[in-house]
């Protein structure tokens, strides 16, 4: 449900020791903004080489303007990966007790003093909202499927923009982002077994996908949302708790919440018009035409439809929409997308692998079953 977080907690709420373990330093400026930030990379560094994860704990001191410098303390952490030592799986509400717990233990070791009850009253400062899905045999891999997703190259501008496709350290991945959030849709297993850093647990596990024990069938959708701001309006629209403006963990750590949060971007991204657009594209010239001749509408509806899908073949949807941009102006532009909405209604539904594998994500968005390790990691 939510993979990483960054809690803050403000001075009054911990007490750093005489002896402590923050011996680098890290300053960054900016227009009317100072922070200087005391972090403990060689301690986490020690953790890593033991294949055990640890959050990253900083001290920065803020100053704004004119304004008396503010001192706190935030940890920036994967909450799964500190739950399970890897981020393959959920985590819910009933985990919270061993993400403080586990907190409590790296912040004594680094010389801090602060209670159960002050980490859950941290604020968090960010989130990102995620949720794997295992995917059948008959999809595909993961892998697989992403290429696949690759052919939505678009979101409404208003919302994201699709930045990139990359065979890299995250293994597969599908990314769009704007200035306040980032969606990404990637291949989990492809992640793990990339080169990099990796827990006893993901050491583990890529042992068993090498010895042929594990499919790489984890599909993951994550919403990160960058901005302090961005994050809490878009949780104060869900919880409806009016204009409160700071959350705990506890409070954000809700299936509920992610579900509907992760639904609406997927939806966003995962139109019917673009679904229909991209389907109809991949038939043959002479198969998409028999296929619109035996469907009853109009010669008007299916010529319109047939320059609409392959502009799309052509430009992909994202160039579709820039073509209709060019072509019309003001209020015209949504009549006309309106127009094509009806006539993939009136088409009704279309066969073919992408409207397979997009119901199917959407039926896992809906079920949005929490996934945990039962017994052994292997319980995927």
């Amino acid at each position: 449900m939510i993979d990483s977080v960054v809690l803050q907690l403000n001075s009054n709420q911990f007490k750093l020791r005489e002896k402590n373990r923050f011996h680098e330093i890290r300053t960054q400026q900016g227009r009317g903004f100072s922070t200087n930030t005391r972090y403990c990379a060689e301690y986490s560094e020690t953790w890593k080489k033991k294949g055990v994860y640890c959050p990253m704990f900083g001290l920065p001191i803020r100053k704004q303007g004119l304004a008396e410098p503010k001192s706190f303390l935030e940890i920036q952490e994967s909450l799964p990966k500190h739950v399970h030592g890897t981020s393959l799986f959920d985590i819910d509400k009933s985990d919270l007790d061993t993400i403080f717990e586990k907190n409590l233990y790296f912040l004594d070791d680094l010389g801090v003093d602060t209670s159960k009850e002050e980490l859950e009253r941290a604020v968090v400062r960010r989130a990102d909202f995620s949720k794997i899905f295992k995917l059948p045999d008959y999809l595909g891999k993961a892998d697989e499927v992403v290429r696949t997703l690759t052919l939505f190259n678009y979101k409404p501008q208003s919302e994201f923009r699709m930045r990139d496709y990359c065979i890299g350290s995250e293994g597969i991945a599908l990314k769009f982002w704007n200035t306040t959030q980032g969606y990404v849709v990637y291949d989990k297993f492809g992640e793990i077994l990339s080169d990099g850093y990796k827990t006893k647990q993901e050491l583990k596990l890529k042992e068993l996908y090498d010895k042929g024990r594990l499919t790489r069938n984890a599909l993951r959708f994550e919403l990160s949302l960058q901005r302090k701001d961005s994050f809490e309006a878009l949780v104060r629209r869900r919880v409806k708790t009016g204009k409160k403006k700071d959350f705990f963990l506890e409070e954000i750590l809700d299936k509920d919440l992610a579900q509907a949060i992760l639904t609406d971007a997927f939806e966003k991204v995962f139109s019917d018009i673009a679904v229909g657009l991209i389907s109809l594209s991949q038939m043959e010239d002479n198969k998409l035409w028999s296929y619109l001749e035996r469907s009853g509408m109009s010669q008007n509806k299916q010529e319109k439809l047939y320059y609409w899908v392959r502009m799309a073949t052509k430009s992909g949807i994202a160039g579709t929409w820039e073509q209709l941009k060019l072509k019309l102006k003001g209020g015209s532009i949504p009549q006309r997308k309106k127009e094509i909405s009806l006539a993939l209604q009136e088409l009704g539904t279309i066969s073919g692998n992408v409207p397979n594998l997009v119901d199917f994500l959407r039926a896992e968005h809906e079920k949005f079953e929490i996934i945990r390790p039962k017994g052994t990691l292997l319980d995927l």
